[in-house]
């Protein structure tokens, strides 16, 4: 299982969700599934074209998180083992513009 670290902006994106109720529900669920099983069907993972390093994950329809694995396969695959730095939670078109 991998560890999630979370940066300074991704802290702050979850924070405009304090007082949304469903919505939390909703990133403890995406978070949950990105912890235990990183490709889980679920989470709908894809690579971000603009940022080679970084992936994104669905929340739900109109919001998704973006990552990056810290560490490598040397067949250049990622490690879902090793941690997972969560990078930004914004709406789908904004994330795919800015993932950092």
């Amino acid at each position: 299982m991998p560890k999630l670290i979370p940066t300074r902006k991704f802290l702050e994106d979850i924070e405009r969700f304090r007082s949304d109720k469903t919505m939390r529900k909703k990133i403890a669920k995406a978070m949950a599934f990105l912890e235990n099983n990183p490709l889980h069907p679920g989470l709908r993972v894809e690579r971000i074209v603009n940022d080679p390093a970084a992936w994104s994950a669905r929340v739900d329809r109109k919001f998704r998180l973006s990552f990056e694995p810290q560490e490598y396969l040397p067949s250049s695959t990622p490690d879902w083992s090793a941690p997972i730095l969560l990078l930004r939670l914004l709406n789908h078109d904004d994330l795919y513009k800015h993932p950092r």
